[in-house]
């Protein structure tokens, strides 16, 4: 008894790789015991009891009649002289196995009755007659038992108990008494038998000239094995399947020698058979890369010559190079388990001297023959041989060969003789392609083009990348597997696509992957992601079947759109710049749904004309771009472009009017156009509205559009009518907007503080003039005074002020150079009124100007003290102070005299020097 973790891994064979033209199973490195890796599964020492239903096949096939159909197939088996095989009918099953008493269980398999169970070993094979279809749909599900698939379902076999020593411990063969309805289908019913019992013997299907009824060749379908893939001439009505199908072909009978041989060591057991090396002749061999990497996957046939050199193909045998090496090994980015959790290394070897080897052992000689020599060809395992059908060790299908495989002629062998060969083929992948170095915690930078050329030279082997995405993109990952031509191929690699969060750890899950060959171009994958956020990914490229050779080459490239600017567009449409990567000539662009008019592209940078705004279009629209549809290979930034405000685009107050605000003074109601990341939204429409009361605008109508600068500002002039309550409404077009809320009172007045200035001509001179602005009488903050100047006079980068606290708005202006006589004015306004004063500047003549002792002038000091600040005014010729005035200042020096006499002169004290400052 086996318990039941081991039976649930052996119940899920059915997508489990097959072996063909060989063993359909091959122990591999789990599950098996260490020294059994690479043996085929097969029946301990080839003795194989089975047990037959106890009831009718069907309503027109009583029980015996079922019971001699069986027997004559496994006779068929039975009869081979050089293999070591008995099928024996040992006695009924212990009940009629109907739908009543069949229990499904896991992977289509029986639970009950007890004794057609995984672990009913008691009763190796047991062989149901399902009289009318109720197990098959018991097991499969309803009308799985349908005669329109009697092909397929005519007779059902699988092996369920697999032991760690690599041998068969129980199967099934159900026979479905739907499919005995009319002659043609009970004669296909004989021949699904005898492929049945082959493959309960461990076998799997071959290829031997499948295509000799397409291209005429009715002598070639002679040859056609009861192991081949498919049902031969067969169809869902039956008839005779294929030429001889109660005998036994060579392909047939050297696939049991080579899994069942007669040794001198088991020959007793087999009463009347010989020993099968003695009696076959062997070929085997190996197929390599010129750097010793196995070929697998590659039909090899072996025709024996007769006299005059021509082949006698109703001899055919044949074997797939690599059929004991594992053909799906799994990967990073699919996984390495099948998808009922079972490691896809339970079958196949990872032995390399058995990747690219073929077994032609065991060979019968044509009859009447004693030697005969071989042609030995190579070709192609047909594409459509996949999963059930496989013929090779690959499930997915076998890769094509690469090189010129030559014929090769091996004379004379006899029985008992033996040869092997060994073909060397061309390293292929012609091009620059660059092997999968990186591993998945070190990934390389993806090419800034978004363009690569990529090989999987070895089994196992992931080519890893990494790049930086935006949020709210969607984008496209293709590859386009080669051949050794440079050309897409569909038979070589089958490049599966994963993608990760970079910072997730190694050995994480995928968030996405695709599968091999999934596109619609010839060795297309494609996998298309979109972003929730700014991030780093990783990407992963590996084969489908975990497989790597040095002709599986494969272009990549990611088609990806990052930014577009401007990222707001007026209605009307406009030029845009798409920057990204992977961008091809051909690429179209759409915006909003509607196409672009495209004008240039790089690898890096499209540039375009977006079309006009569709009816009744404003807000958020996608951009996208298109390759060829044949790749269905697209890039679209989610919202990326705007007509006018696009969603998330909001206002921020800069000023606006509120409370109480002069009558008939206009005041600025000014807003920031933000986009959703807080940057500024310039050339958005602002719409400036009065919602009430009796304000007006600066346009003069109700109802004002602004364009937002690239500052994102907006500004409008408001001015209060009467005291009346007003409100103004400042919006987007998708609704964003802000209010100002007001009433009007008493304008202040304003009057000058500095009104005049006399200014030497000739000079120039920065002038600090201030205005007042008074209310009632009391000082008034924050009005704002603009200043207006003529010629000779300018207020610097700002023209305007707002007043302090104490009511004073001070304005710095540069004044000059003026002429003698010239007049320059200023003229401040409040709050863009006519309340205005002015500011005069005229240019004196300095030659008339006369100075003015203010401090200092006379002064008595200790001989050792300084003299304190000697401070002048001058003015002008009409007694105003006058700037800009050059003053010279000069001192002189006398000596010592005696103080005067009562009576008489002074006495002169003499110069001593003169210093000018």
């Amino acid at each position: 008894m086996h318990s039941a973790a081991r039976i649930t891994i052996l119940l899920t064979l059915f997508s489990s790789p097959l072996y063909a033209a060989g063993p359909r199973l091959v122990a591999g490195p789990s599950y098996f015991n260490p020294g059994v890796m690479g043996q085929p599964i097969h029946w301990a020492n080839g003795k194989v009891n089975y047990y037959v239903d106890p009831g009718p096949l069907s309503s027109t096939i009583p029980h015996a009649q079922a019971v001699a159909m069986v027997d004559s197939a496994a006779a068929l088996w039975n009869a081979v002289p050089t293999a070591g095989v008995a099928l024996v009918d040992t006695g009924t099953l212990n009940e009629d196995v109907s739908g009543a008493n069949a229990i499904g269980g896991v992977s289509g398999n029986l639970q009950q009755p007890s004794d057609v169970a995984a672990s009913a070993t008691a009763y190796p094979v047991g062989v149901i007659f399902d009289a009318d279809g109720s197990v098959i749909d018991a097991i499969f599900g309803p009308e799985n038992s349908d005669p329109s698939n009697c092909e397929i379902n005519g007779v059902m076999v699988w092996t369920d108990n697999i032991q760690p020593d690599a041998t068969i411990a129980h199967a099934i063969l159900l026979l479905n008494g739907r499919c005995t309805d009319t002659p043609a289908r009970l004669q296909m019913m004989n021949f699904l038998l005898e492929r049945a019992f082959g493959e309960v013997l461990g076998l799997g299907p071959a290829q031997v000239y499948p295509h000799a009824v397409r291209i005429g060749r009715s002598d070639l379908a002679q040859a056609w094995p009861v192991m081949q893939p498919q049902s031969g001439f067969c169809g869902p009505a039956g008839g005779t399947c294929i030429s001889n199908s109660n005998t036994l072909q060579y392909d047939d009978i050297a696939s049991i020698n080579r899994l069942y041989p007669i040794t001198s060591a088991n020959l007793a057991a087999f009463p009347g058979k010989v020993l099968t090396v003695a009696n076959t002749v062997a070929l085997n061999g190996v197929i390599t890369f010129r750097a010793g990497t196995g070929m697998q996957g590659v039909n090899v046939l072996a025709v024996p010559l007769d006299a005059n050199g021509n082949p006698l193909v109703q001899y055919t045998v044949t074997a797939v190079s690599g059929a004991y090496f594992n053909g799906n090994h799994g990967n990073d980015v699919t996984g390495w388990n099948d998808t009922n959790g079972v490691p896809l290394s339970q079958y196949g070897s990872t032995d390399v001297t058995l990747q690219g080897s073929f077994d032609l052992g065991y060979m019968p000689l044509p009859p009447g023959m004693t030697s005969a020599t071989y042609q030995i060809s190579f070709e192609a395992v047909d594409p459509m041989f996949t999963y059930q059908m496989t013929v090779g060790p690959y499930l997915y299908g076998s890769p094509l060969p690469s090189g010129t495989l030559a014929p090769i002629t091996v004379p004379n062998l006899g029985a008992g003789g033996a040869q092997t060969l060994t073909i060397h083929v061309a390293d292929s992948a012609a091009g620059d392609y660059q092997d999968a170095i990186s591993i998945q915690a070190a990934p390389r930078l993806l090419p800034a083009s978004g363009f690569w050329s990529g090989r999987i030279s070895q089994v196992g082997q992931t080519d890893w990348f990494n790049f930086p995405v935006r949020g709210n993109r969607t984008f496209s990952i293709i590859t386009v597997a080669m051949d050794e031509n440079g050309l897409p191929n569909g038979f070589k690699a089958m490049p599966a696509i994963g993608i990760w969060d970079a910072f997730d750890p190694v050995g994480a899950p995928s968030v996405g992957t695709s599968p091999g060959l999934n596109g619609y171009a010839t060795g297309e994958s494609w996998l298309r992601v979109t972003t929730d956020g700014d991030d780093i990914v990783r990407l992963g490229i590996a084969d489908m079947r975990g497989d790597g050779r040095p002709d599986y080459a494969y272009n990549g490239w990611v088609l990806y759109a990052d930014t577009v600017q401007p990222s707001r567009l007026p209605a009307s449409g406009g030029p845009i710049v798409i920057r990204g990567m992977g961008f091809h000539a051909v690429d179209t662009v759409l915006v909003g749904g509607q196409p672009a008019q495209v004008t240039s592209i790089s690898p890096n940078e499209i540039t375009a004309i977006a079309p006009r705004a569709a009816a009744g279009v404003t807000g958020s629209v996608d951009v996208e771009v298109d390759d060829l549809p044949v790749y269905y290979a697209g890039a679209i930034l989610t919202g990326g472009i705007s007509y006018d405000s696009g969603t998330g685009d909001a206002l921020n107050l800069v000023t606006a009017p509120a409370n109480t605000i002069p009558i008939d003074v206009p005041i600025p109601f000014t807003v920031t156009a933000l986009g959703s990341d807080l940057n500024p939204a310039g050339g958005v429409t602002v719409t400036f509205k009065v919602a009430g009361g009796n304000a007006s605008l600066g346009c003069g109508r109700p109802t004002c559009s602004v364009t937002a600068t690239g500052d994102g500002l907006a500004t409008m002039n408001v001015t209060a009518a009467d005291a009346t309550a007003s409100v103004v409404i400042a919006s987007l077009c998708n609704g964003a907007s802000l209010q100002a809320h007001f009433s009007g009172g008493t304008p202040p007045a304003l009057s000058a503080i500095t009104p005049s200035l006399s200014l030497a001509a000739g000079a120039i001179l920065t002038w600090t003039a201030q205005a007042l602005v008074l209310k009632n009488g009391a000082p008034v903050a924050g009005q704002l005074v603009a200043w207006q100047t003529t010629a000779g006079i300018s207020t610097g980068s700002s023209p305007s002020a707002t007043s302090a606290a104490s009511g004073i708005a001070s304005k710095t202006l540069t004044v000059g150079p003026l002429t003698e006589g010239q007049q320059a004015t200023a003229t401040a306004c409040l709050n863009g009124t006519t309340q205005c004063v002015p500011f005069n500047s005229l240019g004196a003549r300095p030659e008339f100007a006369w100075l003015e002792a203010v401090s200092g002038a006379a002064q008595s000091m200790a001989v050792t003290g300084a003299p304190a600040l000697i401070t002048l005014r001058v003015r002008d010729m009409d007694g105003n102070p006058m700037a800009g005035g050059a003053v010279t200042f000069h001192q002189s020096v006398y000596a010592w005299a005696p103080p005067c006499p009562p009576h008489g002169r002074c006495a002169q004290s003499q110069l001593l020097g003169v210093c000018r400052a």
